[in-house]
């Protein structure tokens, strides 16, 4: 009897659910390697951004993370609770509002980038520098053409 392809059904060629599944993958692992800091891998990137300039608004925060405000707003709560950031009134634009780190805040990224290495290496080690290099470069061509 010859071997049969099974035809494809909508879960088995769903982009966005291959996608989302490796999505929540590799959060689970960046997030796993960030908690001893008491960070999410979107906490992590936050901060990050922050670090590169600080005093911005939700808004520019939410396009250079390619997120939504309301998602950046939720980010924020726990850090600001925790004194990494502080919002204050934007020196440019009283109206809006200025996210700044912290000396804790710059002090917790510093430190976290240990576990964010941690979790670059484990990707390298799982998928290999080939395939990773593949994936990033697939990731980075899908998302310009879309």
């Amino acid at each position: 009897m010859p071997f049969e392809t099974p035809a494809a059904t909508p879960a088995s060629i769903c982009t966005a659910a291959k996608v989302r599944r490796l999505a929540r993958r590799v959060t689970q692992l960046y997030d796993d390697a960030l908690k001893p800091f008491g960070l999410t891998i979107g906490q992590f990137g936050l901060l990050s951004s922050l670090s590169r300039r600080n005093g911005v608004g939700v808004g520019v925060l939410a396009e250079r993370l390619g997120s939504e405000a309301s998602t950046v707003s939720r980010l924020l709560r726990p850090l600001e609770a925790a004194g990494l950031i502080a919002i204050g009134p934007d020196p440019h634009d009283g109206r809006a509002k200025a996210i700044r780190l912290t000396d804790a805040g710059y002090d917790t990224r510093r430190r976290a980038a240990a576990g964010w290495s941690a979790a670059q290496a484990e990707m390298e080690t799982s998928l290999g520098n080939g395939r990773l290099a593949a994936l990033r470069f697939t990731l980075d061509d899908a998302y310009s053409h879309l």
